[in-house]
């Protein structure tokens, strides 16, 4: 069976998509036998990103309530054959699929891949609960601003009340300046104030949104510290040993920033 990583966030529109499609088109170019489950349901958005909207015929619904076989909802990507899709259900509500078939349907995934992302809902509700198997590991994506890292803390206490695996942190949309002019906390820090490893940082790029609208992920928006970013972020979730950039606040640049304040 091959690892499952569920990636979550406390809030909506933080970066998890973005996330999980950048690591899923990084795992299969290294080789890897990758699948990625929407498990949005209701706000399915990974088959644009991975532009694939047009080919949708069967989605998890229809392999949760056996209209379909599993292997017909499939989705192969058009430029990396080991990277497949399962689509969320765009009609229905998460209490529609029940906890039973989403078990069984990311058992036999995990068993035909090296890597299994699972595109958690964002929040805590049901959505999210159908998705925390036992093998699941959590991967919690936050921006640094106050309200998503206390939405964050939120998500994590949901997750302490689980056995292992714990969850681990990504954080999104970091301006180093700000962190330099102390406007916002260093990333190691949070992620120590959450008691939770920081297994990446993605810089704040206005190129991801423009890859976006051109249906591709952030791994090929044409930012190099993105793709760099995304890169340690997959090492990490394996176990190895990749160094993170280091984020310290300037004195200095604090200083006169609270001077222009004053």
């Amino acid at each position: 069976m091959g690892r499952i990583f569920s990636i979550m966030s406390g809030k909506g529109g933080v970066g998890k998509s973005t996330l999980s499609t950048s690591l899923a088109v990084y795992y299969a170019r290294m080789g890897k036998q990758v699948t990625l489950l929407d498990g949005d349901i209701g706000q399915r958005c990974a088959d644009l990103m991975l532009n694939v909207q047009d080919r949708v015929v069967y989605d998890l619904g229809d392999v949760a309530d056996k209209s379909c076989e599993l292997k017909e909802a499939l989705l192969p990507h058009p430029a990396l054959p080991n990277l497949t899709l399962l689509a969320a259900p765009q009609m229905l509500a998460p209490s529609d699929v029940k906890r039973k078939a989403m078990d069984r349907i990311i058992t036999n995934l995990a068993e035909a891949s090296d890597i299994l992302l699972l595109d958690a809902p964002a929040g805590i509700g049901k959505g999210l609960k159908n998705l925390l198997g036992e093998t699941a590991e959590p991967v919690i994506i936050a921006t640094p601003d106050d309200v998503c890292i206390r939405d964050a803390e939120r998500l994590a206490a949901l997750l302490s009340q689980r056995e292992e695996p714990r969850p681990s942190l990504v954080l999104n949309r970091v301006r180093p300046l700000w962190v330099r002019r102390g406007l916002v906390a260093p990333p190691d820090q949070i992620a120590l104030t959450l008691d939770m490893p920081l297994m990446g940082v993605i810089p704040e790029s206005a190129k991801i949104y423009k890859a976006l609208l051109r249906h591709e992920t952030a791994l090929d928006c044409g930012d190099k510290k993105v793709a760099a970013a995304v890169e340690v972020i997959a090492a990490r979730l394996l176990g190895a040993d990749a160094p993170l950039p280091e984020y310290a606040p300037s004195p200095m640049l604090r200083f006169f920033n609270r001077g222009g304040e004053a």
